[in-house]
């Protein structure tokens, strides 16, 4: 019976082989979906530190795919099938007993709140992120760093909020994939209070130049201008977000400090 079943398979197997030219085209849109998004760079701030780097960010299980060399080189592999990847890592953390909360897959408009008025396409068009705040962690024996593109490594302390981080204009990008595309176009205008008892309003624009596909994409975020008041206080008064050609080379990349 079995050797029956075996002949059956090999029979139809030939019966429907592809031709060359078919047989070529599918190699080539397997190879394409499977393919790997790589990054190659070195820190500005090498501080001799070497270890697996983690591509993955919230709360779930860390996927090394690459390396970060003592000399700041590094190499980081972000998946084709990234989407997968991290669907499978959410359904792992939901299903443990020690599961905070359900996660799952933010959104455009989740991701980008303050646009919702603009040229908004694909709202609810589904956003994988790599890596943790903007950032790649690194791990090596008990210690662990995080490494990311930007203009300073105060930039991007400030932009994730930590305490002493001051205020500066400049920028960070990050990577993201989506399992949608989206677009946002446009620019919106508002006045805020300056809280420090001066009381005085300051402007802030937020322009938006996004035309996100399928896929990998890299994102720009810049902070260009800054409100100042009587006191000395500093806010955030312009910004833009963008997104470029993925294989754009960021400037610099920085390692978080010891």
């Amino acid at each position: 019976m079995y050797k029956s079943i075996l002949l059956f398979v090999i029979i139809t197997l030939v019966s429907c082989k592809p031709s060359g030219e078919e047989k070529s085209a599918k190699t080539e849109e397997k190879i394409i979906e499977e393919s790997s998004f790589i990054i190659e760079s070195s820190l500005e701030n090498s501080n001799g530190m070497n270890g697996d780097i983690n591509i993955m960010g919230y709360f779930v299980d860390p996927s090394i795919k690459g390396t970060l060399q003592q000399d700041g080189s590094f190499r980081i592999e972000l998946p084709g099938n990234f989407d997968q990847v991290t669907e499978k890592a959410f359904e792992a953390y939901n299903s443990s007993p020690v599961a905070d909360y359900n996660l799952k897959y933010t959104t455009a408009l989740e991701s980008f709140p303050n646009a919702d008025a603009l040229s908004f396409t694909g709202k609810d068009a589904r956003l994988a992120f790599a890596g943790k705040y903007y950032r790649f962690e690194v791990s090596s024996d008990n210690e662990s760093a995080f490494i990311y593109p930007a203009s300073s490594e105060n930039f991007v302390k400030y932009v994730v909020g930590t305490k002493d981080a001051i205020p500066e204009t400049g920028f960070n990008y990050y990577y993201i994939y989506a399992k949608d595309p989206f677009t946002i176009n446009g620019e919106t205008i508002h006045d805020y209070l300056f809280e420090d008892g001066t009381e005085e309003i300051y402007s802030r624009t937020d322009s938006y130049r996004l035309d996100v596909k399928k896929g990998w994409n890299l994102i720009r975020y810049e902070i260009k201008e800054l409100a100042e008041s009587s006191l000395g206080t500093e806010n955030i008064a312009k910004t833009s977000v963008m997104n470029l050609d993925i294989n754009t080379k960021p400037e610099s990349w920085f390692i978080s400090s010891k």
